[in-house]
């Protein structure tokens, strides 16, 4: 008896603890990769899965795509794009090691710029959704990480653990480190997979605009 009361009290704090730190969906980030603004996140795209946008910042902007294959593993790209003109596909890999759980952290590794055209980047990353909403992101990595980055995300107003819904769509406030300079963002969900980003670019010290698609 008293063991079953013990699950029962777990499954209660489980679901509880689930409801309280809804993190926001999964998007694709400047570089491509399933991620924040321009770091990746451990999330990866499920076999099926895709993604496509694009970002724009003054005279800049990037064409991304991702898509979600077996075993964890993720492929995408983009495209930069300097006063019309658009450079050649730069790809990426990301393969997840670990999805998160109750009280485990999703843990993935990756690869940007597998082709070497610009700054090839090795990395690894751990997500971990928080209380009250919050999640984190942290890694390590080479090249553009230049040692550590992350970033900790904020769910303003998570439909789930509503009665019903504002109006407003639901929101993620952003801020990163993204292994030079920090950036800020929100992200808005503006209909199933659809997402609205917007925010500021540290090292380029512009504000930046993003529409991308998840299905």
């Amino acid at each position: 008896m008293r063991t079953m009361q013990k699950v029962i009290v777990w499954m209660v704090i489980g679901v509880a603890f689930h409801f309280c730190m809804i993190p926001a969906a999964a998007a694709p980030s400047l570089t491509g990769s399933t991620g924040m603004i321009r770091i990746p996140t451990a999330d990866a795209l499920q076999l099926g899965q895709y993604s496509a946008g694009y970002y724009y910042w003054k005279d800049h902007g990037d064409a991304v795509a991702a898509v979600g294959l077996p075993s964890g593993m993720e492929v995408s790209a983009f495209a930069p794009w300097e006063n019309g003109i658009s450079d050649a596909w730069i790809v990426n890999a990301k393969y997840n090691l670990n999805q998160e759980a109750l009280l485990i952290p999703a843990v993935s590794i990756g690869m940007e710029d597998i082709g070497g055209q610009g700054r090839r980047s090795v990395y690894g990353v751990i997500s971990k959704v928080l209380p009250y909403g919050f999640r984190i992101h942290i890694g390590i990595g080479t090249g553009r990480f230049d040692g550590m980055f992350g970033a900790i995300e904020k769910v303003l107003n998570p439909t789930p653990i509503r009665k019903k819904a504002s109006g407003f769509p639901v929101t993620s406030i952003i801020i990163e480190m993204d292994g030079a300079k920090l950036n800020y963002g929100a992200r808005l969900r503006l209909a199933q997979g659809l997402r609205l980003d917007t925010g500021w670019l540290g090292q380029d010290e512009k504000m930046y605009l993003g529409l991308t698609f998840t299905h």
